[in-house]
Formats: structure tokens, sequence, C-alpha cells
């Protein structure tokens, strides 16, 4: 049987039933997530609250739903906030030992105040010889003769120090008195308050429950299960593409980045992930016009010293050669082995059957989620006026049709990463292309040959023609399919005029000038290609770009 919350009062129940619950099963949104908690209890006839504490403060009341099995009626169900109750006095008797040290301090402390009242009468007394040494008629100067006055400053000089002394002498032993007395106190004060430091009462804050009232006729046992939408949690998705060599396909795992700061503790939890929105798309949405134009993507950028970006992402240059140490034994398995995919009228779902705990921190967790693998075609790029060194590039197909979600992708070669791209799952586009970086086993070298220029007989132009070889050589012992671009220039003036000669082959482009050859070669094999082209310029003027 299953209700759904409301908000209003409850029947009033004969008596509570604390049940400690579990979290079963949690379905992550992309914002938000359904948590599935279950718990068994036993009750007495008549009407009972069984109350579910430890759920998120974060619980959205008007979501909590509630199933069980047992011969009861669910009556009503409320999410509820408990305050705690003020804590009584903390009153404990203490120790026997701290007790002992507390009488005994206190006896030093009055024998400290006895000894403090001897030395202030002790300078009281001195004080008071002082002041009247110091007010006799012979200390000011009533004297007849000069013998008398030497004899009377003589005195007053000697009693003067002697009184001086005795009186630093007290005050010394004044400050070592009080100083004592301070360290006694300091120390009575500790131990009167011992228990407060040792046996703190525990604070304690408010309790978040779900209370569900239910009605038996008799004394029942049951089962219940109480699911509510949480707050502070979601998950993004993430991709790994890996690839290893041609002729092998490429491996596409879907990750998912979990997240929750909800208040509770995800442990060992069945996870479901979900790509719903909970709370939209509540109304049919208007259906404007639909404009279809086209995509422009990126263009070939190259540079001398490597410091622009190649024309996919952004990557790490490496070795096309790198060996790779293989591990005895049977491999290991991976997470996403165990997800089942679900597609639904309006979501996809990802069932995760390995359990999984995601702690209360708000940072993100891995999950593996599902993986695919994609056939590829591996092809190196020579573009020999900007590098000699070729770039692989694997054009993957078939990923369109597989339901993925737009997110960001590591891009991994031979166990190494070279980079990230984006998958754009709203682009109309059969191949998909990763940039995988420099294969230095593919050289390439560009040769201009000598020029031949023509004089015309008459007028003051004069026809250049312009002859490139372009040498290719294979170091690897494997075929290699290639893409070698090159080009013809544009005259950017009516008065230069250039005309394509030979192109060897390939492909020419007339609006861009754009040389292309595709080219499969085997396993150490070198390859020639030329082509040739003549330009008609005043013979006064110096071309430019010319390389």
């Amino acid at each position: 049987m299953m209700i759904a919350a409301t908000l209003t009062m409850s029947v009033f129940a004969t008596n509570e039933k604390d049940v400690k619950s579990k979290i079963k099963n949690v379905t992550v949104f992309a914002n938000g997530a359904q948590v599935s908690r279950t718990a068994s209890f036993s009750a007495g006839s008549g009407v009972t609250d069984i109350v579910f504490e430890g759920v998120s403060p974060y619980l959205n009341p008007k979501s909590i739903q509630v199933e069980g099995d047992g011969d009861y009626i669910i009556l009503d169900v409320q999410f509820r906030v408990k305050q705690p109750v003020p804590p009584a006095p903390y009153n404990v008797e203490l120790p026997k030992s701290i007790v002992k040290d507390i009488a005994l301090l206190q006896d030093s402390l009055s024998q400290l105040g006895f000894d403090i009242d001897d030395v202030n009468a002790k300078k009281d007394v001195l004080n008071l010889e002082k002041k009247v040494l110091l007010g006799n008629k012979f200390m000011q100067g009533n004297v007849d003769t000069i013998p008398e006055l030497k004899q009377a400053m003589e005195y007053l000089r000697k009693q003067l120090n002697d009184i001086n002394e005795s009186l630093n002498k007290i005050k010394r032993d004044e400050f070592k008195l009080n100083k004592e007395k301070a360290r006694m106190e300091q120390r009575l004060n500790s131990l009167r308050s011992y228990n407060t430091y040792v046996n703190p009462p525990p604070a304690e804050g408010p309790k978040y429950q779900v209370v569900v009232s239910i009605q038996s006729k008799a004394a029942v046992s049951g089962t219940m299960s109480v699911s509510y939408m949480v707050s502070n949690a979601g998950w993004t998705p993430s991709y790994d593409i890996r690839a290893t060599e041609a002729g092998k396909p490429v491996q596409l795992v879907l990750k998912a980045n979990v997240y929750q700061s909800s208040g509770e503790e995800w442990d060992n939890v069945k996870l479901k992930l979900s790509t719903i929105t909970p709370g939209q798309g509540l109304y049919k949405p208007q259906l404007p016009a639909l404009y279809l134009s086209y995509f422009t993507p990126q263009q070939h950028i190259y540079s001398r010293d490597d410091k622009n970006k190649e024309m996919y992402a952004p990557m790490a240059q490496t070795d096309m050669e790198m060996s790779k140490a293989s591990c005895a034994g049977a491999p290991a398995s991976y997470s996403y082995q165990y997800t089942q995919e679900a597609q639904t009228l309006t979501n996809i779902e990802y069932n995760i059957n390995l359990p999984y705990s995601i702690p209360n921190d708000g940072q993100y967790h891995i999950v593996a989620v599902k993986e695919h693998n994609l056939d590829a075609d591996y092809v190196h790029y020579l573009v020999p006026r900007i590098d000699r060194e070729a770039y692989l590039v694997a054009k993957v197909t078939g990923w369109n049709s597989l339901d993925l979600l737009p997110a960001n992708a590591n891009i991994y070669f031979n166990g190494t990463f070279v980079g990230e791209t984006y998958i754009n799952t709203g682009v109309m586009s059969d191949t998909m292309e990763l940039a995988l970086g420099k294969d230095r086993s593919i050289v390439i070298e560009r040769k201009k040959l000598p020029d031949e220029t023509k004089n015309e007989l008459i007028g003051s132009n004069v026809t250049k023609t312009v002859k490139y070889e372009l040498k290719i050589k294979n170091n690897k012992g494997i075929p290699v399919n290639l893409i070698v671009e090159d080009q013809i220039p544009i005259a950017s003036t009516t008065d230069i005029k250039i005309n394509k000669l030979s192109v060897g082959g390939a492909e020419y482009n007339e609006t861009s000038g754009q040389l292309t050859w595709q080219i499969k070669l085997s396993g150490q094999q070198t390859k020639n290609l030329s082509y040739s082209w003549s330009v008609e310029y005043d013979k006064n003027k110096q071309l430019a770009n010319v390389y």
C-alpha cells in the first residue's frame, strides 16, 4: 500500500514508536535526489505513530510517499522537526580525589592569607618609622653647630638605608605570596569545574523526522518504506574516450560526477541515475518555428612552434610508438559493467548494480555508468608547409545513436592523456573527429624546385613557373591512411594571374586553392608527390608569400 504525504493534522495516536531505518535506494537527478528508507517495526493495536528519525533537513514534505507490508492501515504522513529539550542542570558529585585536593588548596590559601597579612603589617610599621624619622626636628635642620648637623645626617642616612632595605625585602616576599595565591585560586577554580571540562553535557540539535500514523486491530509486525525528495544533491555527466591503435574500436565510457550535502550519509546504497529534472515540464511547451542552418566547424590551425591549437581539441604531443607493458592474469572488471540502462517516456535511467557510498561532503564522487565500443577510422593529417610531422585523428562513427548526453570528454591514447573535447549531441553529424596528437614515425619533406621564368616580348609582365616536390616516408611496420594538404596561392589583385599546371592527382579547390591527397601507405613505404603552377605579374614589382 502507498500513500502520499499531507500537511493535515495527524490522528491522535496512542503512542509513538521510533524505528531504525536504513537508506536502501537513491535515485539521483540532475538537481536533487529521491531517497528511499526501509525499516521493520512492531506495534500494538490501535493508532501508533511510526517515527523515522535522521532524515534530511532539506526534505520536501510534499514529496513524501509511504508503502509497507503488514496488516495495518496508513492514516497520515507528516514531516516533523523536533526541537531539543533544554538540558537539566548538570550537577554530578565530584570524585573523592578532587574533593581532597580542593580541601588542601583551601587550607593552603588560608595560610597564605595569614602570611600576606603579616607582610602588610611589617610594611606598615616600616613606613611609619620612616615617616617619623623624616619628621624629627633634627632631620629638618634645627641644629646649632656643624658637628651636630653632620652627626644628624649620618644617623639619617643609616636609618633610611636600613628601612628601605627592609621594605624591598618585604615587597619581594609580598609579590611571591600573591603570585602563589593566584596560582592556587586558578587551580581551585579548575577543580571546582572538573565535571564541566571532563564530562560536558552533549549539545543536541533539532531532529528531523517523518512520522507515519497507522492503525491496526491487533498487535502487528511489518515493514515500511518511506521515500522523499531532497535538495543539495545531483549529478553531471562526463566521458572518457580511449583509443589504442588502428583497427581497434574506440572505447567511450560515460561517468557520473555525483555529489550530495543533504545531511544524510548514503552508505552502501543502490544508485539510480536519471536524466529527468523534477519539478519542470509540468505544462506543455509552445512550439516555435524551427530554423535549420549549417554547422560551422573550427578551421585547421597549425603553427611552426606548436603554440597554436590543433584543429580539434587541446592536446599534449605524444609519441605514437610508445610501448605498453602487458599484465599477466585475468583483466580486472570495471564498475560500468554492472550498469543497466532503461529508457522511459521522458528520460533515461541508469541502474547501478554495485553498492556505492556517497558521503555528505558536497564533493564530486565518480561513478562509472556505461561503456560503448565505437568503430573508428584512423587518419594521419600532413600539412608540410607548416609541419613535417603527422597529426593522428580518429574518426568515430555510430556515436549519435547512443542517446549520449552533452558533456566534456577526456581523450586518452595508449593510456596517455592527450586532451579533451566536448560531445555536442545537438550536432547532426555521423562522424566525431578526435585529435590524438603527433606521430613522429611518419614524416614529409617539402622541396621547392628551381623556378622557370619567361619574359614577355611586349609589355612589362613576366611569367614564372613554380614547382614543389613532396616526399613522404612511413617508418611504421603497418599501413596507414594519410591526408596530405598543400595549396596553390590565390591572386589578391587582377594584376596577378595564376594558372594551375599540375596537381599530381590531388583534389583541387578552385575557391581556396587547397590541394588534398588521400593516400594509403604500406609499412616502410615512401611516396613522392608533386604539383606546379604559374604566375604572371609585373616584373617591376616583387611578389610576396611565395614559398
